[in-house]
């Protein structure tokens, strides 16, 4: 079965990567995957919100909002990112294995 997860990512000031990942149920895979894909074929920017939704039901915008585009990656760039990735892992083992 698949799995989908939307994973934001950033850099602290040391350069360290930090993740934030949430997991899409599957009924929610057809609606994410046309809605990234619409995204990328119409070349439009997609913009981002929050939502705080108290106990009663009722609704209120954050204060915090972005925008911005998706780019397609090809396959060469998403193996050399892997590869990358599971490098830093292994290093980041070791200096606990060490440390």
């Amino acid at each position: 079965m698949l799995k989908l997860r939307l994973v934001l990512k950033t850099t602290t000031k040391k350069n360290k990567d930090v993740y934030l990942k949430f997991n899409i149920a599957p009924t929610k895979h057809l609606g994410f995957i046309n809605f990234i894909n619409l995204a990328l074929n119409q070349d439009k920017p997609v913009s981002i919100s929050f939502e705080k939704i108290n106990k009663k039901g009722d609704k209120e915008e954050s204060k915090i909002v972005g925008t911005f585009k998706f780019e397609g990656k090809s396959d060469a760039e998403l193996e050399a990112e892997i590869k990358d990735r599971e490098k830093k892992r292994k290093k980041q083992h070791q200096k606990r294995v060490q440390g």
